[in-house]
């Protein structure tokens, strides 16, 4: 009797011991998984903040158009000047969000492989 607890004592430890580990992995998995969906949101939140100042601006300038004399030639250049800057603005924003984007993407394919179940490795 005494041989067959050995062996198993033996199995029941090397099942723990990979158990641990596999639940260190995960913990390792959800760190970092928090971490990418908490900068993810902030910098969502931040690309909103400055597209809504953006509109906001426009938003302004199209108000106050008699101030800006758009009426007239060079005020016409100044307000076009103004919109595709604000044009410009807009499409940082959307390039930050894009790399951002792959950045994470890229985070969350390697975390994958850290929720596999064992066998599939």
């Amino acid at each position: 009797m005494a041989e067959q607890s050995g062996p198993s004592i033996a199995a029941i430890q090397a099942r723990q011991t990979a158990l641990a580990s596999r639940h260190d992995t995960a913990t390792d998995a959800d760190r970092v998984l928090s971490e990418v969906l908490t900068s993810a949101h902030a910098a969502m939140r931040d690309s909103v903040a400055r597209l809504d100042a953006i509109v906001a601006e426009i938003d302004h300038a199209v108000r106050n158009q008699a101030a800006l004399a758009i009426d007239t030639p060079l005020g016409a250049s100044e307000f076009q000047g103004f919109l595709v800057a604000k044009q410009r603005e807009i499409a940082a924003v959307v390039a930050q969000a894009h790399e951002l984007d792959r950045a994470k993407r890229a985070v969350l394919e390697s975390l994958r492989t850290r929720y596999a179940p064992s066998a599939a490795r």
